[in-house]
């Protein structure tokens, strides 16, 4: 009978390549149902910011997110 191993003792850390690899990946899969690629890109920059910011609680970042979605967002709106 084959020895069953727990996939966190076969995995090492995901190495930065994988990382984008995986992040592009899902990028194409939002982009082919449907989602226009400035939101899916603008909706994960504002997810991994505000992650920083729970991380080092800084209030700054915040403001930089709201600067930067302003300057963006207009464009994400359908004419």
């Amino acid at each position: 009978m084959p020895k069953l191993v727990a996939i966190k003792e076969k995995m090492g850390k995901p190495t930065l390549h994988e990382v984008c690899e995986r992040l592009d990946v899902m990028f194409q899969n939002m982009e082919y149902r449907g989602e226009d690629k400035l939101n899916i890109v603008l909706a994960a920059l504002s997810f991994c910011i505000s992650q920083l910011n729970n991380e080092f609680d800084d209030k700054e970042v915040a403001n930089l997110v709201v600067e930067l979605l302003a300057k963006y967002a207009d464009k994400t709106i359908p004419r």
